[in-house]
């Protein structure tokens, strides 16, 4: 077979999204790499590597907690995935070489709470050359942000937290309830781009409101508002919504009269009625 030949198959094989190095195929990041409990992970700058620890064990290991290191680009947060607790950070592409704790801290805005500082573990970071740094940040500029979306067990109220993201096909209805709040009955409105109308929560103690997303809600991250009386609105929610079922129709909503109209239709039944009675008494007294 001729060069010319070879060459133009070999190109053809890399532009089929079968073939070895696949134009069409995305780039993946690496997995990041787990630092263990009490033992030392060796890392290179610009590394992604993870805590891991189970979820409702440890008082100080708990969603929102911080993963922290002088080693680490920024702080990691531990969120919720399923029964255990994740947090996913990237080695500093300036971090010299050496040994460095990570340690849990506390989470921000706990100020309140009892302060949080435990020793987890350590990371050894390798010796880099200038180019290799360089390298390094161009790399790491080029990452999506981790993300901070949180799953939770299907038996857990929704949300358990802000993060806390369920999945939903469009046409299909998720439970929001709040007991830490404590917004009154009747005084809470929920709403977002996604729902077929903006619902309001009533309870006692535990407010409550079932939402229903609209057919023709595109896939995507959507957020949900907490509108209480007398209070500045908040985000308070997110949901994943995924493509409807084939068939979808939202429920029919009957139309709200407004309150004039409701006043003037009272108006004539009270004047319609009395209008019979001033009959009645004439044709009486006659």
């Amino acid at each position: 077979m001729k060069p010319k030949r070879i060459g133009a198959i070999a190109a053809l094989m890399l532009l089929l999204p079968g073939g070895t190095g696949s134009a069409l195929a995305a780039p993946r990041a690496d997995p990041p790499r787990p630092v263990p409990s009490g033992t030392e992970l060796a890392v290179r700058p610009g590394e992604r590597v993870s805590v891991t620890t189970e979820a409702r064990v440890s008082g100080d290991a708990f969603n929102g907690v911080r993963v922290t290191s002088p080693a680490f680009a920024a702080d990691g947060t531990l969120r919720m995935d399923e029964s255990l607790l994740v947090a996913v950070v990237t080695v500093s592409c300036t971090a010299a070489p050496g040994s460095y704790e990570v340690r849990f801290g506390s989470p921000l805005g706990y100020e309140n709470g009892p302060a949080i500082d435990r020793l987890w573990g350590s990371v050894r970071v390798a010796l880099a050359d200038a180019a290799e740094r360089a390298q390094c940040a161009r790399q790491v500029a080029q990452r999506q942000p981790e993300s901070q979306e949180e799953r939770y067990p299907a038996d857990t109220e929704w949300p358990a937290s802000p993060w806390d993201v369920r999945t939903v096909p469009a046409g299909g209805q998720l439970k929001a309830e709040d007991g830490l709040e404590m917004g009154g009955d009747g005084m809470v409105k929920l709403s977002s781009p996604g729902f077929t109308r903006p619902v309001v929560m009533h309870g006692d103690k535990r407010v409550t409101a079932t939402v229903r997303i609209r057919c023709d809600a595109q896939p995507g991250l959507y957020t949900v508002h907490w509108k209480e009386e007398g209070k500045p609105a908040k985000i308070w929610a997110r949901y994943r919504v995924t493509a409807a079922s084939p068939g979808c129709q939202d429920p029919a909503v009957a139309p709200q009269k407004a309150p004039w109209l409701l006043g003037a239709a009272a108006l004539a039944a009270v004047g319609a009625a009395g209008h019979a009675l001033v009959r009645r008494r004439r044709k009486v007294s006659r």
